[in-house]
């Protein structure tokens, strides 16, 4: 087994990073709304949103790149962009709540759904894909 991580294990590792440190940001919209609402954070529900998706999309994304480390790097591309613009997405509706009527932010919304979805369901089927392989 190779000791170096695989591009998503590392993308997740970062984005588990990410999510640690936004959640001094969930700390300080929480103990200091007056401070928050000075930054310009209007919603901690959406703060707390954007740190839980950081922390659950990159545990995931690390469980499988090392799951399957040598996955299609095309494979592991799309689900590494999937994850990170899932968990971001959350973070422009914590100043502007308004933006999630916004057509062009759904969109966004939706291309990232799809590419997460496709990079989870890719990744399952690599996985019983070669689960069937090894059994014959």
């Amino acid at each position: 087994m190779s000791t170096t991580p695989s591009p998503l294990t590392t993308s997740g590792a970062v984005e588990i990073a990410a999510s640690a440190l936004s959640g001094w940001v969930y700390t300080l919209a929480i103990a200091d709304k007056d401070r928050a609402r000075r930054l310009g954070i209007v919603s901690t529900p959406r703060v707390r949103q954007w740190h839980l998706d950081l922390a659950a999309l990159g545990t995931a994304t690390v469980a499988l790149g090392a799951a399957l480390p040598d996955a299609p790097p095309a494979l592991q591309r799309t689900l590494a962009a999937g994850s990170w613009t899932n968990a971001m997405l959350f973070l422009p509706l914590a100043f502007r709540p308004a933006l999630a009527d916004d057509r062009r932010y759904r969109v966004a919304v939706a291309g990232s759904f799809v590419t997460t979805s496709v990079g989870f369901v890719g990744f399952a089927a690599t996985a019983l894909r070669r689960r069937r392989a090894a059994r014959r």
